[in-house]
């Protein structure tokens, strides 16, 4: 059975004359231990399809499946606890708590989970591993770089080893290099945790991590290219598809890192 099952999903936003439909008729499946990404030009649907996947959206038709359960019309409290329990999410702005330290960032969703203390210590420092977080755990947000900040939204978002992780442009205000650490990081807990992770990206070198890459356009899957050979030939397929789709080309770290 599929991870993720979405079942002709639409989603319109507006009143009456003023429509604007932003996921149009989209059907798709995502598999456990996949690393898929979504691209396509601006205004396209991405991050509404990838929303509407996370829960943190709902359809406005259509059905979605996530680990066997539709989560369509699943009752908040339902889907608090299911999202807190299955799913992760890293975005482009971090979202940790400046008052806070790393360590606390990172066990804070096991915190709120009623975790034992030695459960949370015992999650902590596989992630600190996995991550290498170590140095920073006493540090606050606000002392750190913008790449080990996104490495301990990364944490955090893993430490309830999710069924699913999903991430919106998560490289998006990253430099190069730290662009490429943590898409290496990503990579790791998708092969080693066997963490599905579905991921928006304009960039060209971000997308060229994934295994999978759908394309949308006007709110509908438009392509879809699986990578069978090397990472560097699959950038290429990903170039080509950008300018076959148009409004794509962006690479945030293609230039300065190589393969």
């Amino acid at each position: 059975m599929p991870l993720i099952d979405v079942q002709d999903v639409h989603k319109v936003y507006g009143h009456r004359a003023n429509l604007v439909t932003a996921v149009a008729g989209v059907s798709l499946q995502v598999l456990q231990g996949e690393f898929v990404g979504i691209m396509g030009p601006s205004g396209a649907g991405k991050t509404t399809l990838l929303n509407l996947m996370s829960t943190i959206d709902r359809p406005t038709s259509g059905q979605i499946f996530l680990n066997q359960k539709n989560v369509t019309y699943m009752k908040n409290a339902a889907l608090a606890k299911f999202r807190r329990e299955q799913l992760g999410f890293i975005f482009q702005d971090f979202n940790l708590l400046a008052a806070l330290t790393v360590r606390e960032n990172l066990v804070l969703p096991l915190t709120l989970a009623g975790y034992s203390v030695v459960a949370i210590n015992q999650a902590l420092q596989k992630i600190v591993g996995i991550l290498g977080l170590n140095s920073l755990l006493n540090r606050y947000p606000d002392d750190i770089s913008p790449g080990q900040k996104q490495r301990v939204a990364c944490g955090r978002a893993i430490i309830t080893q999710p069924h699913l992780l999903f991430a919106d442009e998560p490289t998006g205000s990253l430099d190069s290099k730290a662009a490429t650490e943590l898409l290496r990081y990503l990579t790791i807990i998708n092969a080693k945790a066997g963490t599905t992770v579905v991921m928006v990206t304009h960039d060209a070198f971000t997308a060229s991590y994934c295994r999978r890459i759908l394309f949308i356009k006007d709110g509908q899957l438009f392509a879809e290219i699986v990578r069978q050979g090397s990472r560097q030939s699959f950038f290429q397929q990903v170039i080509d598809m950008q300018a076959t789709i148009g409004g794509g080309g962006r690479t945030n770290g293609a230039s300065a890192p190589g393969f």
